[in-house]
């Protein structure tokens, strides 16, 4: 959009001359997007849930922040964490005009809550508000499963604040666990806060009260519950209490804050325990307990209300909570100050803006009125407040679809007063499904016709995932968010926004006053502005364009080589070879490089003889990010399970159970019976050493290539369940006892009996030290402080390990283990590593490539560079059933078809068929995409799938 720069003259031809100054702010503004430009990014997927088992499969789409075309990302990383905050899978995305596919594999994935986040090496230059994220829940159905049907209530009528708990529990046949001991646990996320022992009733029940005292319970709560019998069944169980306990009820005025003398409007924010928007209403009093003004919440917990404060008063707001009246004091008021309202509501055509100073702002310099919306200025207006005020009428044509955020400065290009209002000229997809009929049969074709058209009904080409569900499994809420509210809402603003596609549901005033109270009350999540204002500094994350390698030679001193001749060969199946060199910054760059699935490279330095040379060689890699994710935790599927989830799992446990292999007709010819004979592997050093070592796990060199850049450390913590570090005693087996694990918690606890001090870290995998750990059949050992190697037979053995000279020396895992084997060994170096388990310890049997022992020193002239390698997507799979449809297993699918690359063509039409499963019932069919140009399109349709009794 073509700038606009408005200078509103409105007073002397002294100010106006002032007035026609350059706008320094607006060139620092200018200059940091063009350096910073943004990008959004989004997940489109087949279904709101999984089960363990399930192929998640999704859509990425990029695109810049006025949410156009991106051709300056061509890849993205998604991944995949538990409720943990552990990556438990991920993907390098590559990118074709800011599309992506991809789909993860639920197996071997424990049941809870998951969260994806996704997001471009470019975007961690503005932290992971930028980042896209969802959380979704993973089930897992089985003979250990309990369902839970719960009723929470807080009881206030006694003197001690109780949580009255009713809970009920069965098995997936809907059984009553009658009878049965259980532990109960209350949880605040991790943390153990109080236990109980109690039985169910005959009828499955557990009724009991729980004291709270002065603790406020909050969405973090929650119970834990264990059959003392079958310690595998066992329930998490949230505190979702539906009265209203606790209120944080927030005031936020327009524009920042107050000014004492300056009518204006306050926003507020009412949120309950569990971090969602409560409904209130409430009164404001003076000091003088007089009612000055009442308010009420319009939706979700949201309102507004318009007050006068005056020098030396403050003010409360009265509401009534569980039958006792609440004061709670609103902000403080500003004796001095500027105001800035915006009134967007009250012309279809116009944005009404008023701004006020106290007596000392009103000076005779200009103050700036910037609007912007992604990433570019949209006007700069000089603001003269000498007479204390400005009134100003702009016409909603001169601003884009979306947010605009307003900002007013001071003559000293300070940000004074913030504000953000919603423009929406309806430019958006229309999207139509048809069908040949409403009506099918299981196992029918099914063909749908997609037209898409722009608002003002001209065709419109397009690109969109589309999935189809069945209804009877698979649970769809109304109002889902999606790619439009997602782009134009939920990317702007940080916190959670509950419902965000309520707000384009329809265009009523009240609709739109509410959105307006959502901006009022959510912060935004850029304008940063002491990092926009400051001088410019080089981005620490570089825009992934194309597949390029680059990196820098520096020689002694790590100072810079110029002309050094780079040869570049990929290792692996493809083969492929390119030479470059180093510029006057010792910085290199290899281009074209082609995208291979599983590409390692080497890259070594060579001299006119053709021989590898000295220097050092560094790649820039991807470094993932290290910020938290915060998951939002969502209520398990058994707990108060409704009908259409319950049968969702019910049909999983269906598909796994064992296959009647009578009704399979087998094809092709019998094969004789062959025996297979060979050698018995001979046993390596650790199992000849350690009597009692048995195969616990494998990380193999596919598995390390992923991760190149990784410690063992790291590497051991992210693949083996239950690897910490931990302290032992002098007691038990080999003088030592280890700590235990708390199973509710997972954190560490001293054996019975022990005092809490200890004596000496070391790492540990469970309760059990890590032993021995071997690399290239060398055992490195620490005895009496000093680092020993033994290698071959007795030298190594065990019994001479632990024969110390002193009573005080300990084992070597009751040292800190090597420091260099744990922290600064790399996959880079590792081929596989093998872990054994004793009956008292395990240990590491480790192979590197150079294959010198623990001894490895950096390699140069030579760099092997590993990156992740891009992710090639699944083909979704779909049957096909021709005039025999009763051949062949059950069709119970959940997602019935999934398409995520759907374009419509010039008139606006894309056409696609799948066929129905067995399940009768209806399917619901849901799209959504953009037009890469700032249009974007949902729509769902719903057709009915009948046996063909129920269709006569």
């Amino acid at each position: 959009m073509k700038k606009l720069f408005i200078y509103v003259l409105l007073c002397c031809l002294s100010y106006g001359l002032k007035a026609q100054q350059k706008t320094t702010v607006s060139d620092k503004i200018e200059a940091y997007n063009s350096a910073f430009p943004k990008e959004k990014l989004y997940l489109s997927f087949d279904k709101p849930y999984y089960n363990t088992g399930d192929t998640l499969w999704f859509k990425s789409v990029l695109l810049e922040s006025n949410h156009t075309i991106n051709n300056r990302t061509d890849k993205i990383y998604v991944e995949l964490f538990n409720d943990s905050s552990e990556v438990v899978d991920k993907r390098a995305i590559s990118l074709n005009n800011g599309l992506g596919y991809g789909d993860f594999t639920l197996k071997k994935l424990t049941e809870g809550t998951y969260t994806i986040r996704a997001y471009s090496n470019w975007q961690q230059n503005f932290g992971n508000d930028y980042f896209f994220q969802k959380s979704i829940y993973i089930g897992n159905v089985g003979n250990h499963t309990l369902l839970v049907d719960s009723y929470q209530k807080l009881n206030t009528s006694t003197t001690k604040r109780t949580l009255d708990l009713k809970i009920r529990l069965t098995n997936i046949k809907n059984e009553a666990a009658g009878l049965r001991d259980v532990e109960v646990y209350l949880m605040k996320d991790k943390d153990r806060i109080m236990r109980a022992d109690l039985q169910t009733s005959q009828a499955g029940l557990i009724e009991t009260q729980i004291p709270l005292g002065d603790n406020k319970i909050t969405g973090n709560y929650s119970f834990y519950i264990i059959d003392k019998k079958d310690r595998n069944r066992k329930a998490v169980v949230p505190i979702l209490l539906q009265d209203i306990d606790e209120i944080d009820l927030q005031f936020m005025p327009e524009g920042g804050y107050m000014v004492n003398g300056i009518y204006g409007k306050v926003a507020f924010k009412a949120l309950g325990a569990d971090g969602l928007g409560k409904n209130v209403k409430f009164k404001i009093i003076n000091t003088k307990n007089e009612v000055l003004t009442e308010a009420a919440s319009l939706h979700r917990g949201m309102g507004s209300f318009y007050l006068l404060p005056q020098k030396g008063e403050n003010y409360a707001a009265i509401f009534t909570l569980n039958g006792k009246e609440q004061k709670l004091m609103l902000p403080s008021a500003k004796d001095e100050g500027t105001t800035l309202k915006i009134d967007h509501l009250s012309k279809p055509d116009s944005l009404l803006i008023y701004i006020k100073a106290s007596e000392t702002k009103r000076i005779d310099q200009p103050y700036q009125l910037v609007a912007q919306a992604a990433d570019e200025n949209i006007m700069t207006i000089a603001i003269n407040l000498k007479n204390g005020f400005s009134n100003l009428k702009l016409a909603k044509s001169n601003f884009p679809d979306g947010i605009i955020h307003f900002t007013l400065f001071s003559p000293e290009q300070l940000p004074l007063n913030e504000r953000q209002a919603f423009i929406n000229h309806k430019q958006k997809i229309k999207l139509t499904l048809q069908t040949a009929q409403h009506t099918f049969q299981p196992r029918d074709s099914i063909s749908i016709e997609i037209s898409a058209s722009k608002e003002d009904g001209s065709p419109l080409s397009g690109t969109f995932a589309l999935s189809v569900t069945d209804n009877t499994q698979v649970k769809q809420t109304e109002n889902e968010n999606n790619m439009a509210s997602y782009f134009l809402l939920q990317s702007n603003l940080k916190g959670n926004i509950e419902e965000a596609y309520w707000y384009f549901t329809n265009e009523e005033p009240s609709t739109s006053a509410a959105l307006d109270q959502l901006l009022l009350t959510q912060s935004w999540v850029g304008y940063q502005w002491k990092e926009i204002l400051k001088p410019l500094e080089t981005p620490k994350f570089k825009a992934e364009k194309g597949n390029l390698i680059e990196g820098k030679v520096t020689g002694l001193l790590n100072k810079p080589m110029p002309n050094i001749d780079l040869k570049l060969l990929s290792l692996g199946k493809s083969i492929f070879f390119a030479d470059t060199l180093t510029n006057a910054e010792g910085k290199f760059t290899f281009k074209n490089i082609p995208f291979l699935d599983s590409a390692a490279y080497s890259i070594k330095i060579k001299n006119a003889k053709g021989k590898t040379a000295g220097g050092v060689i560094s790649v820039d890699e991807f470094m993932p990010s290290k910020e938290l994710v915060n998951a939002i935790s969502i209520k398990p599927w058994y707990v108060n399970a409704d009908s259409i989830s319950l049968n969702y799992f019910k049909t999983v446990e269906k598909q796994k159970k064992p296959i009647d292999t009578a009704q399979l007709k087998l094809e092709g010819n019998k094969l004789k019976e062959v025996e297979i004979m060979g050698n018995i592997k001979e046993k390596n050093f650790i199992q000849k050493t350690a009597w009692d070592a048995t195969l616990f796990k494998k990380i193999t060199e596919e598995e390390l290539k992923k991760k190149p850049r990784q410690t063992l450390f790291d590497l051991l913590y992210e693949r083996i369940d239950g690897f910490t570090t931990g302290s032992f005693y002098a007691d038990g087996c080999f003088g030592t006892e280890a700590w235990g694990l708390d199973e509710v918690t997972g954190k560490p606890f001293p054996p019975a009996g022990k005092p809490r001090n200890h004596r000496s870290p070391t790492y540990m995998i469970g309760q059990k030290p890590i032993a021995i750990v071997t690399i290239d059949k060398i055992n490195t050992v620490i005895v009496e402080g000093r680092e020993e190697a033994y290698q071959g037979s007795s030298a190594g053995n065990l019994t001479n390990m632990y024969n110390v000279s002193t009573s005080n020396a300990l084992p070597d895992f009751m040292h800190p283990t090597n420091t260099y084997i744990f922290n600064a060994l790399s996959a880079e170096d590792i081929k596989d590593i093998t872990v054994y388990k004793g009956c008292n310890s395990f240990f590491l049997d480790i192979t590197t490539r150079s294959g010198k022992g623990p001894w490895i020193a950096p390699t140069k002239g030579g760099y092997v560079y590993r990156p992740q390698p891009s992710y090639v997507p699944k083909e979704f799979y779909s049957p096909k059933y021709g005039v025999n449809k009763s051949l062949g297993l059950p069709d119970l699918r959940s997602t019935i078809f999934w398409d995520a690359n759907v374009v419509t063509d010039e008139n606006g039409k894309a056409k696609l068929s799948f066929y129905a499963a067995d399940l009768p019932g209806s399917y619901t069919i849901k799209i959504e995409g953009t037009d890469l140009q700032g249009r974007f399109g949902y729509q769902k349709s719903t057709i009915t799938i009948k046996n063909k009794t129920e269709s006569k």
